[in-house]
């Protein structure tokens, strides 16, 4: 098995599990709600509570990832999973569930920088970041299927502690089957300068990072409130959360060719312009209509991922692109995390359907940042 196989082989893994484990709460929402008997807006603050430690994570994950190498920050993630779902497992509090919630986003947040970072040294970059979204895909779109199946089945905690088990395995492969490759930093540096098109890219990606927290938290409730099957409702939810996903792996593959094929700057505002009048159309909708169109969404949405991530490669020196995809991942999770906040307030205050729009307004500032960008490569 070559080096580049067993790349591909971890950082599928890793990012399939950062996504299917963060992708539980959504679907399990309503389950905290009943269990715990909180407020729409006490559930945002679980959502912006994960999120934002996903971000925190992203920050030192970069830096030690040039560092000393992608292996050893992809092991502490590994090994913090598994912690974070036995707490999980035995949380028996709204409390404990929210310091569980935490250390689950501060550990996944270690990941993106470091398999980033492997997968930005590969030939083809595009295709290749294609892939790594479509296990971020899968892993978003299991999460919810996962999560609402094994809560009716068992419980939500056992959800938790089964991934764990797999992140095991996975901690297991990676010490005895991967040996990296390609270029460090000889120097551990805390200082680092950002060239204009890095600070664009990075200010589009959390503005996005907004919208997208925004949707995808608060669509499975969005479902709950406007869809009656006469089935439990967090078994539909999550896996009408779950169709919507399985349509953005079409979308990471359609917008990773797109990148292949056409030059990445003139593709940056059309994949997050789209967003903005389907995240307003499906204020206005309910049943079915709303599930097709959400689906639509959910394809157009995760376009800009490998766009993004490729255009980020594109103006970094591989010695350095551990450090920055940490700072775009960190800043991109931090400031997304306030649509657990801004969503919970809008959905307490007035309806949830308000969420969307609200998110959509986010995105108009990242269109004008996109099309700058362009004129500026």
């Amino acid at each position: 098995m070559s080096n580049l196989q067993k790349n591909i082989i971890i950082t599928s893994v890793g990012h399939f599990l950062v996504h299917a484990m963060t992708m539980i709460l959504p679907v399990i929402l309503v389950i905290l709600e009943e269990e715990f008997s909180v407020s729409i807006i006490y559930l945002g603050g679980l959502v912006t509570t994960q999120i934002l430690f996903l971000g925190l994570g992203g920050f030192p994950a970069g830096i030690l990832a040039d560092r000393f190498g992608s292996r050893i920050v992809l092991m502490i993630y590994f090994i913090g999973l598994i912690i974070s779902s036995v707490w999980l497992y035995f949380s028996t509090t709204f409390i404990m569930a929210a310091i569980g919630l935490g250390f689950l986003g501060l550990v996944a947040g270690l990941y993106h920088p470091a398999g980033l970072k492997l997968v930005s040294n590969s030939p083809n970059v595009a295709r290749y970041m294609s892939y790594h979204g479509i296990s971020g895909s899968l892993g978003l779109a299991a999460g919810p299927f996962y999560g609402s199946w094994m809560s009716n089945l068992f419980d939500w905690r056992t959800a938790y502690l089964l991934l764990g088990c797999v992140a095991f395995l996975g901690l297991i492969f990676l010490i005895f089957n991967h040996q990296e490759s390609g270029q460090r930093s000889n120097k551990f540096k805390l200082k680092f300068s950002f060239n204009n098109a890095q600070i664009i890219i990075i200010a589009v990606g959390a503005l996005w990072g907004v919208a997208h927290h925004g949707l995808f938290n608060f669509l499975p409730l969005y479902f709950k409130e406007s869809i009656d099957t006469g089935w439990d409702a967090t078994v539909v939810s999550g896996f009408l959360l779950g169709f919507v996903l399985i349509l953005g792996i079409i979308g990471q593959l359609f917008g990773g060719r797109l990148g292949e094929y056409f030059e990445r700057k003139n593709l940056y505002s059309w994949a997050v312009g789209l967003n903005i009048p389907f995240l307003i159309i499906i204020t206005f909708l309910n049943g079915w209509t709303l599930v097709g169109i959400a689906g639509i969404l959910g394809a157009v949405n995760f376009m800009f991922q490998p766009i993004n991530n490729s255009l980020l490669a594109d103006v970094t020196n591989k010695d350095q692109r551990g450090t920055v995809y940490g700072f775009s991942a960190g800043i991109s999770f931090s400031i997304g995390s306030f649509a657990g906040i801004i969503g919970g307030y809008m959905g307490d205050i007035l309806s949830i359907n308000y969420i969307f729009p609200m998110m959509s307004l986010f995105l108009i500032p990242a269109v004008f940042l996109a099309l700058i960008l362009q004129k500026k490569l």
